[in-house]
């Protein structure tokens, strides 16, 4: 099959899924009462702290455009995201999380009267990040692993200088 086949395929399938959906402004309405759950649970604040309010909803308005949507195969989300949300990672974003958002995002389409296949269909496009998620979080764990050893490493360097220049002291005026 032609890249223009899966293109147009996916595009397709994209715009019967936004149409089921409702439409751009449904989405826009999807992605207000999900910003809203997500901005009022206590476990994700921290991570959006200092982030520009209009940003989190574009980036909303574009995860559901892909959550309702396939991805393509040779565009690597898993480093996208690993990359992007390193920082998220280090403050304590992991699969959790992931579950929390994924809640919220069910929550949105079911109060929304979204159709129950549609949703899952959604939720099965989606899911797979999960795993990216636990990565990220292995990877930050890891991170952190560094550089606490690289931390003590360096005590344990600065007290054995301390030590060698305290007996060459020593030693030098026993002279």
């Amino acid at each position: 099959m032609s890249t223009y086949a899966l293109h147009h395929s996916a595009l397709e399938r994209r715009r019967v899924m936004l149409q089921k959906l409702g439409g751009d402004a449904k989405r826009r309405e999807a992605i207000d009462i999900f910003y809203k759950k997500q901005m009022e649970d206590e476990r994700l604040l921290n991570f959006f702290e200092g982030t520009d309010i209009e940003i989190i909803k574009w980036h909303q308005f574009n995860l559901m455009s892909i959550a309702f949507t396939a991805v393509p195969r040779t565009f690597d989300v898993s480093s996208l995201l690993l990359t992007r949300h390193r920082s998220l990672f280090d403050a304590g974003l992991d699969e959790s999380h992931f579950d929390i958002v994924a809640k919220h995002f069910t929550d949105t389409l079911e109060e929304m009267n979204v159709d129950a296949e549609l949703i899952k269909e959604a939720l099965d496009v989606v899911t797979p990040l999960r795993n990216i998620f636990q990565e990220g979080a292995r990877q930050a764990k890891k991170r952190k692993e560094t550089a606490e050893f690289r931390g003590r490493l360096k005590k344990l360097v600065f007290v054995a200088i301390a030590a060698a220049l305290m007996v060459r002291y020593a030693r030098q005026n026993k002279k």
